[in-house]
């Protein structure tokens, strides 16, 4: 055997295989021997379980395309690379959180104020964008950090 095929593929633990080595210490040396045997029904919960995780992501994602929109962004940088980040951080990094989620409601309440007075005064909009940019570059290393396949 080559060294190639002697090295096993390593791959994430999820919390509920971590669990299970705290309880029963010889099911995962077991396990480690002779691979996982699962029964029909675990298998058919697992892919269960599975979907509706996908499920429930898809249904986050489109409900935070269709609710609350990043006016200020969306005003000054129209829709695109910039807005998008700034709602994925909004969507999993605020949004979690209690005191995320009274930032966005301060944020709700004051942007629609704030976009017309960017409207009134276009010349504005330009130094509002440079503002903004180095928020969004934060945001977006910030997305990379938490699991960097979901960054823009």
């Amino acid at each position: 055997m080559n060294r190639k095929t002697r090295q096993k593929k390593s791959r994430a633990v999820s919390a509920s295989e971590l669990a299970q080595m705290g309880v029963c210490e010889r099911l995962v040396v077991f396990e480690h021997r002779y691979g996982k045997r699962s029964t029909a029904s675990q298998r058919t919960a697992i892919r269960r379980g599975l979907k509706e995780h996908d499920r429930f992501y898809r249904d986050r994602v489109q409900t935070s395309e269709k609710k609350g929109r990043c006016y200020i962004a969306t005003l000054t940088f129209g829709p695109g690379r910039e807005v998008t980040a700034l709602r994925m951080f909004r969507d999993r990094v605020l949004r979690p959180n209690a005191t995320g989620r009274w930032l966005i409601g301060v944020y709700y309440r004051t942007a629609p104020g704030v976009c017309m007075v960017l409207e009134r005064c276009p010349w504005l909009q330009p130094v509002v964008r440079t503002m903004l940019r180095p928020i969004v570059w934060l945001t977006d290393r910030a997305l990379r950090g938490n699991g960097g396949d979901h960054a823009i």
